[in-house]
């Protein structure tokens, strides 16, 4: 038995589709009219306007067919609407620190883990999931085969890490080893299918812990004292505080300096005439990097003639340990030559 063209085209889900929007907004026409007129293809605004300006239109054929462009116009919103309900995958949770912090002197550091937790039907056909850093791909998984480091992320992931032992979503975590300071970005997580696609993004910044963090202080032939902050070997950038008993001391602008390894050394200081500066006096450097919780801080006191660090153990001023160095290496001279003698 054969099937006319029509009949095939009248259980289509888009006409199934065109009939209840036409229900729902009370232009359904009459079934004579249908059945004895073909269907016509819609009818732009623009091209009824052009129409009836050249033929001049009478006013009440303008009114059915504007009637007819407003009904095509809700039967094309409501069928996206629709689409994006039933869309075939969806993210659900996006897992990504805001921040990492990476320890240069661990051998194995912690892997840094970025996980993407979605809904999808099994029977869904071409499931690919990827990562991308700043909208760069670095990673990607589809169910039948291995996961895929892209090149500037290759050996830097354990693809055989695994999240969960279902089958479309074994693979879809990325745990990243050794990460490097320049891996600093916007995350974002694609799922696609044949029939529909998501995504979702987060900003994660990776903190590289400082080599070195001091503070110090010297006595000026001119009445002054200087302040010294130093960080090295830290990324990103911080920003550097100097406070004299709670009370923010007036530096010059924060010194910095970028390695070939992308890693900072910064330094502000700052002077003080010495009468202005009461015994005993709290000094302290205040490290922070910008957008995170991370903050490091050093501690000394100033007891005019010598000062104590935060641990409480003293330290004799800068000319007193020459002197006292000079002192040590004469005696011991001495001791060999006496020896010598004997």
């Amino acid at each position: 038995r054969s099937i006319s063209p029509g009949a095939i085209k009248a259980h289509t889900p888009v006409v199934r589709l065109e009939r209840w929007c036409e229900k729902a907004c009370g232009c359904e026409e009459e079934e004579e009219e249908q059945e004895a007129a073909p269907r016509q293809h819609p009818v732009s605004t623009a091209a009824v306007a052009s129409a009836a300006a050249a033929t001049r239109i009478a006013p009440e054929t303008s009114r059915e067919v504007v009637k007819m462009d407003k009904r095509t116009s809700l039967k094309i919103g409501l069928f996206w609407a629709l689409l994006g309900v039933c869309s075939a995958v969806k993210i659900i949770n996006l897992k990504v620190p805001s921040t990492y912090l990476l320890d240069q002197t661990s051998k194995t550091p912690d892997p840094l883990i970025l996980d993407c937790e979605y809904e999808v039907d099994e029977n869904e056909k071409g499931f690919v999931l990827k990562w991308l850093l700043d909208n760069q791909p670095v990673y990607q998984w589809i169910p039948s085969k291995n996961p895929f480091p892209f090149q500037s992320f290759k050996n830097r992931v354990d693809t055989s890490y695994v999240v969960s032992q279902e089958h479309m979503h074994k693979h879809r975590a990325m745990a990243i080893i050794k990460p490097l300071a320049n891996f600093t970005g916007e995350y974002m997580c694609t799922v696609q299918t044949y029939s529909g696609i998501d995504r979702k993004s987060a900003k994660l910044k990776i903190i590289v812990r400082e080599s070195k963090f001091d503070l110090s202080y010297y006595l000026n032939g001119d009445g002054y004292i200087t302040v010294d902050c130093h960080a090295r070997d830290i990324s990103p950038l911080p920003k550097l505080q100097i406070r004299i008993n709670d009370e923010l001391f007036t530096t010059d602008n924060l010194k910095s300096v970028r390695g070939e390894n992308g890693l900072y050394n910064a330094s502000i200081s700052g002077r003080i005439r010495k009468d202005q500066l009461e015994s005993p006096a709290t000094i302290e450097c205040l490290l922070s990097i910008p957008e995170t919780n991370y903050n490091k801080r050093r501690s000394t006191t100033y007891y005019g003639s010598n000062m104590t660090d935060s641990n409480g153990a003293s330290s004799l001023p800068v000319p007193l340990q020459t002197t006292t160095s000079l002192l040590a290496t004469v005696v011991t001279i001495l001791l060999i030559f006496a020896t010598t003698l004997l």
